[in-house]
């Protein structure tokens, strides 16, 4: 019988956020124990620091040229869930035979091996704030509307599925998927505690209004209901002879920072690390790096109050995760179970006087964490120091289990021959015409380059992981070879990650 697949799936989460990357403060015992007992990853770089392109990577196994979203607010690419356009004549008329009607995900393939496969919590491969028109099931638009709650069709792969749509309070909206709709009909008391199911705009104002504690019960939280339910699941099909394949997405430690008010006194006084600091800045970074730090920077109290506020919030997504494991050892699955841990990107909290993420590339949002804790019969190193990405998961987890993985998959098996050789890419190519930027990362450095400008970024991450030091604007002529290297490299990745095979219309 094929091994279990779990992968636990936190939003916006640094590396250094868990006790076993180092964090002093963390109370991550759970998390802690499957690096223990499994392979911790010391290098894994994110393909995009926003969550659609970089889950979409995670999903597919594609770089964001291959899989084509490049910015949060475009679809993972499927025929039959508003991709295509049934408004344009032309289009449906010549819709070209050869285009391919989806971009299989791992649950695509792992259905066709045999697995049972169920989503629960947040996916967001679709826009959450599209119009309603697209009928997009993964957006507020459709959870308006009563019956979206009984839909019962596939969702990319996923034969089971149970949404979370928004962030902080705001899951807890009639419009905001399964558990918002569980929680208006079981808790309706609730309701007048907690935001109604709004979202706060954090790029504009003040961040103060994003930081509070919430009255929400940790019982009844979002992060527990996902426990709940991916137990219940559990248990329905401790009978049944197909192996289970679980996507289980965790809508925090994302802003709002709104951990529950008990957790949040737990955490009111604990210190916080050394903040990257800008006056420690050498060499000129490039302009859209300045214009960020300036749009991004917040106040100390507030960075300070989100710092402790997140580290809160992850160790509620540390007891949910101690419930679903707890689950599995009882039920007797656990030794035969792949259980996988990481998160989408990162957020600057505090480094450089900064709050939240952007499109540009900066160590604190691309560098996460990444736990394998591998099933019986899997023999795996207790560390990883290989340069590893997101794409590289389905290559990885498909090997683990005997499943053939697609020729057309960019990332690798991280596990196979060649690895120490990885090159994880990471590509911001937003949504608006500057400041697109494309990196590199081998096994020491990363490499950016600006598109529109020609500016460059190096950093050696063995003595500058805080990335203070720019030795792209040094005139060493070592120095200038390392970035000419990696620039080629780069180049290069970027032309042969563009696919072609996925293009969405061929309108000849």
């Amino acid at each position: 019988m094929k091994k279990h697949i779990i992968i636990l799936h936190t939003d916006q989460q640094r590396y250094d956020s868990l006790g076993c990357n180092g964090n002093a403060h963390a109370r991550t015992t759970n998390i802690d124990a499957l690096a223990s007992e499994g392979c911790n990853f010391s290098r894994h770089i994110s393909t995009n620091p926003a969550c659609m392109p970089s889950r979409s990577s995670l999903m597919t196994g594609l770089y964001v040229p291959g899989h084509g979203v490049s910015s949060n607010g475009i679809p993972l690419w499927r025929r039959d869930n508003g991709c295509e356009d049934k408004n344009n004549v032309i289009s449906q008329r010549l819709f070209g035979v050869d285009v391919q009607d989806k971009i299989p995900t791992i649950a695509d393939i792992l259905t066709d091996n045999g697995y049972e496969t169920a989503l629960f919590g947040k996916m967001h491969v679709e826009p959450m704030l599209a119009d309603p028109s697209y009928g997009y099931y993964d957006s507020y638009a459709t959870w308006e509307k009563e019956e979206a709650e009984y839909d019962e069709r596939p969702y990319y792969g996923f034969k089971t599925k149970k949404l979370i749509l928004g962030h902080g309070e705001a899951p807890c909206g009639y419009n905001r998927g399964h558990y918002g709709r569980w929680l208006h009909k079981q808790h309706p008391e609730l309701l007048k505690q907690v935001f109604p199911g709004e979202d706060i705009n954090t790029k504009e104002g003040s961040i103060s209004d994003d930081i509070y504690a919430s009255k929400l019960p940790e019982e009844l939280h979002n992060s527990m209901w996902l426990a709940d339910e991916v137990c219940q699941h559990l248990e329905k099909l401790q009978d049944n002879d197909k192996p289970n394949f679980i996507f289980v997405g965790y809508p925090d430690p994302h802003h709002p920072f709104t951990p529950p008010e008990s957790l949040a006194a737990e955490f009111h006084d604990i210190p916080v690390p050394d903040f990257a600091r800008r006056e420690d800045i050498v060499g000129k970074k490039p302009d859209a790096v300045e214009q960020t730090m300036q749009n991004f920077s917040a106040e100390r109290e507030d960075l300070e109050k989100a710092y402790r506020y997140t580290t809160a919030s992850v160790k509620l997504i540390d007891k949910s995760i101690g419930k679903i494991v707890e689950k599995t050892k009882e039920l007797g699955i656990y030794d035969d179970t792949i259980i996988v841990f990481t998160s989408d990107h990162g957020d600057f909290l505090g480094d450089l006087d900064m709050i939240c993420k952007y499109d540009v590339a900066f160590n604190n949002l691309l560098h996460l964490p990444f736990v394998l804790k591998p099933a019986t019969g899997l023999e795996l190193p207790d560390e990883c120091h290989h340069p590893m990405s997101n794409a590289d998961v389905v290559p990885t987890l498909l090997s683990l289990v005997g499943v053939e993985v697609p020729t057309y998959v960019q990332g690798i098996n991280i596990f196979g021959e060649g690895a120490e050789n990885n090159t994880p890419m990471t590509t911001c190519y937003t949504a608006r015409e500057e400041n697109r930027n494309i990196s590199l990362f081998d096994q020491h450095y990363r490499y950016t380059y600006y598109l529109d400008t020609g500016e460059e970024e190096l950093y050696d991450h063995r003595t500058d992981k805080k990335e203070l030091i720019n030795l792209a604007v040094t005139s060493d002529p070592i120095v200038k070879a390392i970035c000419a290297d990696l620039k080629a490299r780069l180049f290069q990745k970027h032309i042969e990650s563009d696919l072609g095979i996925f293009n969405h219309y061929a309108l000849w």
